[in-house]
């Protein structure tokens, strides 16, 4: 009893302050491809390779692998595998196998969530133990994404008595509770809560401009079991961004974004059939606002998703129907103090569209060694036009498993989306922006090839892959703040229209078991465009491409410690450098060379972090985490770009960097 109120005092005092949350389970949901799987909590691999490099993630073993601020981060662990490319600290962008951020679907429960980061992807808005398991694939499957998936997994397990654990560092605070709300109902609440400028004020810079920056986030999950045949689970999710940084001829900048999520889950079990339910609704909005050249804009958008799925299970049989309806707020520059305010203001009118999917897949064993996935989704999309798009999305999968000689997987499919995302990611801005498909691009779609090989050989998994896509209809935004000022903005005049495609090999080797875990991998990725207009046809890489990428990942447990270290070595990524600019009158000129011609140097960087347990028992853990962010003081370019006094006396073109070359974090968790 001594021990409970001990427990739950420190959860209290942490609250009182700024806080987060977190917990510790008996049991860890291992998510496969296919279904949920719940199993004794025993000595667990960090990552299962299930299907070639697609799989499940143990999100417990997370914690080992060093983070931004000492935390758990899912998003930044599954940048860490070879099917996702390496991210700069001022890019939120997440590029799995050579498409846009945009094709992968990152949801939680199977609700998508429109802006995942924080701090422009220094931070996820994940709170690691509120979930139960988080499940990745390269195809997003029936879903209206032509990428892969990445989907955070509720808690399904009841609670008899308080639990939680609680985590408070040097820049942050963060805990988690599970309160019994009676026999068959236990409700979760986690929030977190950062202070990065109190301590890191004075270090935390970008090009000697400093870095005002705050978060809070909060997740709420109750799960009710009225019937041993029915779950249902009320889900809520929200998080708040602050940000202020003034830099050079930026005199002023400031933004606050946020998401917000609400959904009702209810699933039920027949004899030979499941019936999962949901009904939901999600927003992500961003609010930047700066002042330049004696001139104020801001640049308005926002996106908000209301929806209906549901799912019936039947033997090998899937069958689902998606209904969605979407709101979206493209980005709507206004502008005061320039003599052309009248043509920018307003001009980009609030998009509404319904979206529809109906989908049969079907699963069978071909013989001994062979086993066929089959699937066919239908979709109609109303664009904010009125205008109709139908389609059909085939997709197959062919795999053989030849036991101990490994695993032989074969997909192909035709994959449809009718979203994109647009924006100033090149140079690090919070001014991303969602766009529905209609007047300004068609629908886009793709072709999908993969051939993945998964063998286990003297305890190592070894996987490999090849992928080829084809990309129809793709978007690409070619605008900059400057244009915003420099005359009337239409969306059609600041994007670039074309096609592309993508291809590449994955390798990677994990030890899997035991107290010496990780992995090492290797990734070669092409994502190439060609825009309409060209008269060449010329191929331009994508923002986004890295030719070449070498991360490695290794923890070690020795009991009353356990150290974690990730390597990252990657080819820098393309960016269209000016070959000459000039100031004339207010207006900054400047003329670019080839698209996309030009790349950053070599990216590199190595994070460490070490766990030293007081108390680690089953019913819980307390201890200290160090953790060191850049260890080798890499000063890594995010981007380049034109640095101008402020008295508009000189200007110069180079890197960006973020000053704070080194950021240790020391934090005290529990666990009860």
């Amino acid at each position: 009893m001594c021990c409970l109120r001990n427990s739950i005092l420190a959860v209290v005092l942490a609250l009182l302050g700024p806080l987060a949350v977190a917990q510790e389970r008996d049991t860890v949901a291992q998510l496969s491809l296919e279904k949920s799987v719940i199993t004794e909590r025993l000595q667990k691999p960090v990552a299962i390779n299930s299907r070639g490099v697609s799989g499940e993630v143990n999100v417990s073993k997370i914690a080992a692998i060093p983070s931004f601020m000492g935390n758990a981060d899912p998003i930044r662990f599954v940048r860490l595998l070879p099917i996702v490319s390496l991210n700069t600290e001022l890019e939120g962008g997440l590029y799995m196998q050579g498409s846009d951020h945009a094709h992968t679907l990152i949801s939680q429960h199977g609700v998508p969530i429109y802006g995942v980061t924080h701090l422009l992807g220094l931070f996820s808005v994940f709170n690691t133990s509120h979930f139960s398991g988080m499940r990745y694939a390269t195809s997003a499957g029936k879903e209206a994404r032509i990428g892969g998936v990445i989907d955070m997994e509720i808690q399904d397990t009841l609670t008899r008595r308080v639990r939680g654990d609680v985590s408070v560092g040097l820049l942050n605070a963060q805990g988690t509770l599970m309160i019994p709300t009676g026999s068959r109902s236990t409700l979760t609440v986690s929030a977190r809560r950062t202070y990065v400028n109190l301590l890191y004020g004075r270090w935390l810079k970008f090009q000697d401009y400093p870095l005002h920056y705050g978060f809070t986030d909060a997740n709420v999950t109750w799960l009710w079991k009225p019937t041993p045949r029915d779950r249902i689970w009320v889900d809520a999710f929200g998080s708040l961004d602050n940000l202020s940084a003034p830099s050079g001829f930026i005199q002023e900048f400031n933004a606050k974004w946020f998401n917000a999520m609400g959904a009702v889950h209810w699933n039920h079990y027949f004899p030979d059939v499941t019936l999962k339910q949901s009904v939901y609704g999600t927003a992500f909005g961003m609010y930047p606002r700066l002042y330049a050249f004696n001139i104020r804009g801001q640049m308005n958008s926002y996106i908000q998703d209301y929806g209906y799925r549901g799912d019936v299970l039947w033997k090998d049989w899937e069958f689902g129907a998606h209904f969605s309806y979407y709101r979206v707020q493209p980005q709507n520059p206004y502008t005061q103090g320039y003599q052309n305010d009248a043509a920018n203001n307003g001009s980009v009118p609030v998009q509404n569209a319904f979206e529809t999917i109906l989908s049969a897949y079907y699963s069978r064993n071909l013989g001994y060694y062979l086993q066929v996935k089959a699937g066919l989704s239908g979709s109609w999309y109303l664009s904010p036009e009125k205008r109709s798009w139908w389609g059909v999305s085939p997709e197959v999968k062919l795999i053989g498993n030849f036991m101990d000689a490994g695993k032989l997987d074969f997909t192909y499919a035709i994959k449809r989306q009718n979203l994109f995302n647009l924006g100033f990611t090149d140079i690090g801005l919070p001014c991303e922006f969602w766009l529905m498909a209609g007047d300004v691009q068609a629908p886009q779609w793709a072709h999908n090839f993969s051939l993945a090989y998964n063998v286990n050989w003297l305890g190592i998994d070894f996987s490999a892959e090849v992928y080829y896509k084809i990309l129809r209809n793709q978007l690409e935004y070619t605008g900059t703040v400057i244009d915003l000022f420099n005359g009337t903005y239409t969306l059609e005049s600041n994007t670039r229209r074309g096609r592309g495609r993508a291809y590449g090999v994955n390798l990677m080797a994990q030890k899997t078991m035991g107290k010496f875990t990780g992995w090492i991998s290797y990734a070669f990725s092409r994502s190439l465009r060609t825009f309409d207009g060209d008269f060449d046809g010329a191929e331009y890489p994508s923002k986004h491409e890295r030719l070449h990428e070498l991360d490695v990942v290794a923890t070690y447990d020795f009991g009353k410690v356990d150290v974690g270290a990730t390597f990252a070595l990657a080819t820098g990524t393309p960016y269209t450098r000016p070959e000459a600019f000039y100031v004339l009158g207010s207006r900054l000129v400047c003329d670019y060379g080839p698209y996309n011609g030009a790349r950053l140097p070599t990216y590199y960087k190595l994070d460490l972090s070490v766990n030293w347990y007081f108390r680690r028992t089953p019913k819980g853990k307390t201890g200290l985490n160090f953790s060191l962010y850049n260890a080798l003081g890499s000063r890594n370019a995010l981007g380049y770009g034109i640095h101008i006094k402020k008295d508009m006396s000189a200007y110069t073109f180079g890197p960006f960097t973020l000053s704070l070359r080194f950021l240790p974090s020391l934090s005290f968790f529990h666990t009860f």
